[in-house]
């Protein structure tokens, strides 16, 4: 006896509350990390196990450190992000929308800053821009130059079809966007400033990166919640299938 297929409908909304569930909880670790690591003499380590639970903490959930449970999340979302850009691509491509190239773009776009979010290559564009002045420590981190002059090139390719996109979406990806880039350039520039005339090892310095960080996350989850929103409103017949049935 064959057993019938399972049909997922996914809620968009309740996925945006998970996704910000999630990176509040990050953000909430994080400044615990930050207290364990930059006040060790406000608290007593009391055995090895008690001393292994904070290494734990202060490595796994700190921010602005790599290779961690942030990173993991965050290159979640961003590939989970590439792969709904993907599949609205197909249906566009099915549609015979002029725009599916756009779409198709998008989506190895996010799979690009999926891969990057674990192997921070931006970070090595620094070396191709060394020579730039730093303007008084706003370029004190140079694959800023990068980004700035990515921002600026990609919103020229997609003008044309941010235009085309319903009122709701401009709204929802110009935010999400906003969010994220604000954050990754943004706040990059002031710690980067700041960096240039203090001490990166202060809890200042890492109060900074972590808004830089929330910003990211939170356009991230932004953005899910719009590409789902999306399929939603214009493939309302999709359904995400488990076919149960054994082989015979």
């Amino acid at each position: 006896m064959s057993n019938p297929n399972l049909s997922i409908q996914l809620n968009p909304k309740k996925i945006l509350k998970i996704l910000l569930g999630i990176t509040l909880a990050l953000v909430v670790l994080n400044i615990v990390a930050l207290y364990l690591r930059f006040f060790p003499e406000r608290y007593q380590i009391y055995n090895q196990f008690h001393e292994f639970i904070v290494d734990l903490i202060v490595n796994q959930f700190a921010l602005n450190t790599e290779m961690n449970f942030p990173t993991y999340f965050s290159s979640i979302q961003l590939l989970l992000a590439s792969i709904l850009f993907f599949l609205i691509a197909a249906w566009k491509k099915l549609e015979g929308d002029k725009y599916r190239i756009h779409w198709k773009g998008l989506g190895f776009l996010l799979l690009l800053f999926s891969i990057d979010e674990f192997t921070v290559m931006h970070e090595r564009l620094s070396k191709l821009f060394k020579n730039l002045p730093d303007f008084y420590g706003l370029f004190s981190f140079k694959w800023v130059f990068a980004g700035i002059g990515f921002v600026v090139i990609f919103g020229l390719l997609y003008l044309m079809f941010f235009f085309q996109l319903e009122k709701k979406y401009k709204i929802l990806f110009l935010a999400s966007a906003a969010l994220f880039f604000i954050g990754a350039l943004g706040f990059e520039i002031i710690s980067g400033r700041y960096a240039n005339y203090n001490d990166t090892r202060n809890i200042t310095y890492n109060m900074i990166t972590t808004v830089e960080e929330t910003l990211e996350m939170g356009g991230i989850s932004l953005l899910v919640y719009s590409l789902f929103d999306y399929i939603k409103t214009h493939f309302p017949e999709t359904r995400f299938f488990l076919n149960t049935e054994e082989s015979k």
